[in-house]
């Protein structure tokens, strides 16, 4: 094996060469942002002058020592996009939609890149792509466009890159000199290499790049080498540390923080170079911020604060064994630390965020869903607080405005009541909850809030084994245990067996089994051995257990209201006393997903630097598309071919808002926000950067509510 970096022309060059994905590669799937992606690299490596940008890595290797053809092992996606781009610039210069100087440079381009003009067979063209995708390929390099696959990525990418080239200022010659600018890795596999084993490692055993590694290389790579080292040792460096150096998901989390929406990890190098460019950031700034987070992930993550008490909080929160607060955790302990809290006022939160745990697991809410809250919580407080300041009114405490930000929520973020919690608690089947679920109710419900010379980490006990999860009435009813629980046994059994009312703690499961209650709770003899009963457990959780001489729905119904009153004291419902300022009007953000929108009027909307008054949801709508155009029209033309929300003609019950371009706008509320949320996913674009004005709730009266043109019904009289 032999790789080499080379400029990506050089690696097109030569005559007599072919490249060709082999069967066993994917089809062609990049999507539009990924080559808006890579049109909007080759315009700034235009404008910003630089000498190179780093296009990853080409494996290929030969197929025969008699000719240069070269399977494509790993990098098709590349070859293929930049070869649609070259395509379109050539059939853009002839077609005089793209302006240039040279009409040599449109041949030179056409016969030394594209087509291979010294080969024998009847298929003169460089690149081979698999079967599905060479009848579209082949069909845009000879340009004929009743022969277009419409539904292929191929004529989809290609027509995004010639809108791209049609609009623009720039000249052929300026975007190949940029295309000149690539540089990629360029790996030749040798005879004895295994083509095929190189190929499933490259895709399955994490030879790629991880996204934080895409990052770091992103936030170096335009660096000089000192500055690099400097950066490195002082921030990234750090970075790693602070993340047990496996940094992707505190990024996810750090992205999460400053920009308020979640990033898929899929896609989180791109997002994160969006954010960067959107902002015109200084990458060196922005690493020193990423430090600065990390270090409160870190304390978070390894409980490490200067508080002992602090840090049993978060050692409890851990156990939970989930990252979706991360963004919330991290931006509140910066807070925090910014404006001197005291540690109790620190405390009072992270007790109040474990209490929305356990609420909501003992309700079974997903914690999926809890991704949005957290992403927005600690901004909303900030929010809440900044419009008291605006009025001169003395700002609440953080955790009033906290208590108020999350028994407002609504759906499935919402805080569960202790009328829910009474109802969950005596059917939740604790036993088969998630297993990092079940360790913190059991710790929490063990411990309670204990002071420290009697409290006990009985999580490692759990996991490894040494305490297990006891079933007081046994999973398989014995004749003993059915004589016992009466002629209701099997309902009992199914009612019971699995709920908090039937168990507890042991270090002798094992040993336990399916015994007499008499037994499992005095103890007896196995095995030449004597195995301690429940009357000599040290866990709190069996002290009712001790007291009473049988096991029957009685003592289960009795043990449940003991444990149910344990769970409502360690988490009670909040209480606040905290009220919004009165405002002139509501500002809510596209990306509030709990605010309801249906029945309440606008009155305008902020999108980027714009604010427009609007009369309507229609017009809102409308409008925006109007602004998406404007920023990206090849785009959304792009779009309205696909024939989905938006339309390349006029249809009934649709809105023009360009040329030949429509929106479906004779539908309620909710379908528009569904249309604008595609819209934006489409396009790449951040929902934050969306906000609708809207009358508040309080000067709608009942029947403008209920005359509301914007309801779920269809709203055609706009």
């Amino acid at each position: 094996m032999k790789g080499e970096d080379k400029k990506l022309v050089r690696f097109f060059e030569g005559s007599d060469k072919r490249f060709i994905i082999p069967l066993y590669q994917r089809n062609y799937d990049w999507e539009i942002k990924h080559c808006r992606h890579l049109f909007s690299d080759l315009v700034k490596l235009h404008e910003e002058e630089r000498r190179s940008h780093f296009f990853g890595s080409i494996v290929t290797c030969r197929t025969n020592d008699i000719n240069d053809d070269y399977l494509v092992i790993d990098g098709q996606q590349r070859i293929t996009t930049i070869s649609l781009l070259l395509i379109a610039m050539v059939n853009a210069a002839k077609a005089g939609d793209l302006a240039f100087d040279d009409e040599r440079k449109i041949e030179k381009i056409y016969n030394t890149y594209i087509i291979d003009e010294y080969q024998d067979n009847e298929r003169k063209v460089k690149l081979k792509p698999i079967k599905n995708d060479m009848k579209s390929f082949d069909a845009l390099i000879y340009d004929d466009p009743e022969k277009y696959v419409r539904e292929s990525n191929v004529t989809r990418n290609y027509e995004f890159f010639y809108n791209e080239l049609k609009s623009c200022t720039l000249k052929l010659e300026d975007i190949f000199e940029s295309i000149k600018k690539l540089v990629v890795i360029d790996i030749r596999l040798e005879r004895d290499d295994d083509a095929q084993l190189i190929f499933e490692s490259l895709n399955s055993t994490g030879l790629d790049l991880s996204e934080a590694d895409k990052i770091r290389n992103f936030l170096l790579m335009s660096m000089t080498t000192e500055q690099q080292e400097d950066c490195y040792e002082k921030y990234w460096n750090k970075i790693e540390v602070y993340t047990g150096y496996d940094p992707t998901m505190f990024v996810r989390d750090f992205l999460t923080v400053r920009t308020k929406i979640i990033p898929n990890i899929e896609n989180l190098y791109f997002d994160f170079k969006s954010f960067i460019e959107r902002y015109e950031l200084s990458r060196m700034e922005v690493m020193a911020e990423m430090t600065e987070y990390a270090k409160y992930w870190y304390i978070f993550s390894n409980q490490k604060s200067d508080d002992s008490k602090l840090n049993v909080k978060f050692r409890q929160l851990n156990t939970i064994e989930s990252t979706v607060g991360m963004a919330f955790y991290m931006a509140f302990l910066k807070y925090a630390t910014d404006n001197q809290f005291m540690p109790k006022e620190i405390f009072e939160v992270f007790d109040l965020i474990e209490a929305y745990w356990a609420r909501r697991i003992m309700c079974n809410y997903p914690a999926n869903a809890m991704n949005k809250a957290f992403a927005t919580m600690h901004q909303d407080v900030l929010r809440l607080r900044g419009e008291q300041e605006a009025k001169s009114i003395e700002p609440s405490k953080y955790i009033d405005i906290l208590k108020f930000v999350l028994l407002k929520r609504q759906g499935t973020g919402t805080f569960p009541t202790d009328l829910e919690v009474v109802e969950e608690f005596k059917k939740r089947q604790i036993y088969r909850i998630p297993q990092p679920y079940r360790n913190f109710l059991f710790e929490r419900m063990e411990n309670c809030d204990n002071v420290e010379g009697k409290w006990e980490n009985i999580v490692p006990h759990i996991k490894d084994g040494s305490y297990t999860i006891e079933h007081i009435m046994p999973q398989t009813l014995t004749a003993a245990w059915r004589q016992q629980l009466g002629e209701d046994a099997e309902r009992i059994h199914g009612e019971y067996l699995h709920t908090f009312a039937n168990l507890t703690l042991t270090g002798y499961n094992s040993s336990y089994s399916n015994r007499p209650f008499e037994e499992k709770k005095k103890g007896y003899d196995y095995k030449n051995k004597h195995i301690y009963g429940f009357n000599e457990s040290h866990f709190s959780l069996s002290n009712y257990i001790k007291t009473v001489d049988q096991w029957t729905e009685k003592e289960l119904l009795e043990r449940q209201k003991i444990l149910l009153d344990r769970f409502l004291r360690l988490w009670p419902m909040p209480t606040t006393d905290f009220k919004p300022v009165e405002k002139d009007t509501d500002h809510v953000p596209f990306d509030d997903e709990d605010t309801v929108l249906t029945g309440r009027k606008i009155i305008a909307f902020s999108y980027k630097d714009e604010h427009i008054k609007v009369s309507s949801w229609k017009e809102m709508l409308v409008a925006v598309c109007q602004l998406l155009y404007k920023d990206s029209p090849s785009s959304m033309h792009v779009l309205c071919n696909a024939n989905t929300w938006v339309h390349n003609n006029a249809t009934p019950g649709y809105s023009p808002f360009a040329d030949g371009c429509y929106v479906f706008t004779s539908c309620g509320t909710p379908t528009k926000i569904s249309c604008l949320r595609y819209l934006f996913s489409k396009l790449n674009l951040m929902p934050s950067d969306l906000e609708f004005e809207l009358m508040p709730l309080t000067e709608l009266s009942e029947s403008e509510t209920a005359s509301s043109t914007e309801s779920l019904n269809d709203s055609n009289n706009e």
